[in-house]
């Protein structure tokens, strides 16, 4: 039973924190007409900080209660998520966020989804194939890589070349998982190419991770000229942590 508190427990405050996020980013790029969007924006970050702060205090007791709770919370999340999205692809919503930046929002919280279906029974979280994985957080990667280099002044030249670099790779990966995981019908779980994938994105993710903890240093000593965010770059960089984990448990299973 300490085995599935602690990884719900885990699993709880991390995608708890990056849905807390999500909601931030939606709140700060709304356009201030959008009076009742940008209201529920704040709402749910409210909502996913109180549950953060539960998060840390889980037992035996109530973990499968919280997880429900956090469920509802994260369901409803997702409803304004898309209703977002429905709004910007009609033109009909003022916000400083494109639809796919939104979409890849909507994929994390559905892995959360997943993750809790398994929690609130009473089970830890399951260990997925690798590939899993990579089809939700390289495109997100990729996404990431490119809001960096949007955010930094066109000056800092090094800067976007190397997270233009990252966007690109990522994006290659992310097209040759999809052909990896077509694979997987021919009930192979294992073969030499997809360990050497899972290798080459293990370095270039862990090299990701270097990049934007030295950007964070920069962004908060007011080093780099943009407008990179500490908070945003702590937020990629927890992201890009839990996949290497992920990835890392995966192994463990093969």
């Amino acid at each position: 039973m300490k085995e599935y508190v602690e990884s719900a427990s885990y699993e709880h405050q991390f995608w708890l924190n990056v849905l807390s996020a999500h909601a931030s980013i939606i709140h700060n790029v709304l356009s201030p007409k959008e009076k009742d969007a940008i209201s529920k924006a704040q709402g749910f970050t409210n909502t996913f900080n109180t549950l953060l702060e539960k998060a840390t205090n889980l037992s035996n007791n109530n973990v499968i209660a919280f997880t429900k709770e956090a469920e509802t919370a994260a369901e409803k999340l997702k409803d304004f998520k898309l209703s977002i999205i429905k709004r910007s692809l009609t033109g009909d919503i003022g916000i400083h966020l494109s639809p796919t930046c939104l979409n890849h929002m909507v994929n994390a919280l559905e892995e959360y989804v997943l993750v809790m279906s398994y929690l609130k029974e009473g089970k830890a979280a399951p260990t997925f194939h690798e590939l899993h994985h990579h089809l939700i957080w390289l495109a997100a990667a990729a996404n990431q890589a490119r809001a960096i280099h949007n955010a930094l002044d066109s000056v800092e030249t090094r800067l976007q070349e190397k997270s233009e670099g990252f966007a690109v790779r990522f994006n290659q990966f992310y097209v040759k998982a999809i052909e990896l995981t077509g694979f997987l019908r021919t009930n192979l779980t294992n073969f030499p190419s997809l360990m050497k994938f899972n290798e080459d994105v293990q370095v270039d993710m862990t090299l990701f991770r270097t990049f934007l903890q030295e950007l964070k240093e920069m962004a908060r000593t007011n080093m780099v000229i943009g407008t990179l965010s500490p908070e945003m770059l702590d937020l990629f960089d927890q992201k890009a942590s839990y996949f290497l984990q992920k990835l890392k448990e995966s192994a463990n299973r093969s």
